[in-house]
């Protein structure tokens, strides 16, 4: 009797780690799919700069380029590459801007208040829809 228990209990604890590494292998799967659907999705994107709430430029995601935006408030390096941009410099006193992540999705945003500069990644194509709820 004991003996039966024991080869009921291995079973279950194969198959509970059979269900486990299957999760593992198909999230896994989703999240690596995920990355490569991001630089697709993004190669038409747009970056868009605005300093003091004024339209400064919209930069395409999908050409590499670096420039120097000064103005009365101070001066921001911004970089775009490979579908990503970033602020490689600022003359700021915090350069919290400088430590932010790159960007390269829809809405994310990077900020240097000192200076006023927002960029904003946009949709290359407005559809109208700011969100989907299933």
């Amino acid at each position: 009797m004991k003996k039966r228990l024991d080869r009921e209990k291995n079973k279950k604890d194969i198959c509970l780690a059979a269900a486990v590494l299957t999760a593992a292998l198909v999230l896994g799967i989703v999240f690596w799919h995920d990355d490569d659907r991001d630089k697709v999705e993004n190669a038409d994107g747009l970056l868009e700069i605005t300093i003091d709430g004024k339209l400064y430029g919209n930069f395409p995601l999908n050409k590499d380029m670096e420039m120097t935006i000064k103005n009365s408030f101070g001066s921001n390096t911004v970089v775009i590459e490979q579908g990503r941009a970033y602020v490689r410099e600022a003359d700021c006193p915090d350069k919290i801007c400088v430590g932010m992540p790159e960007i390269s999705r829809e809405g994310e945003m990077i900020c240097c208040l000192p200076h006023r500069l927002f960029l904003a990644v946009r949709d290359g194509e407005d559809d109208g829809v700011d969100a989907i709820v299933y």
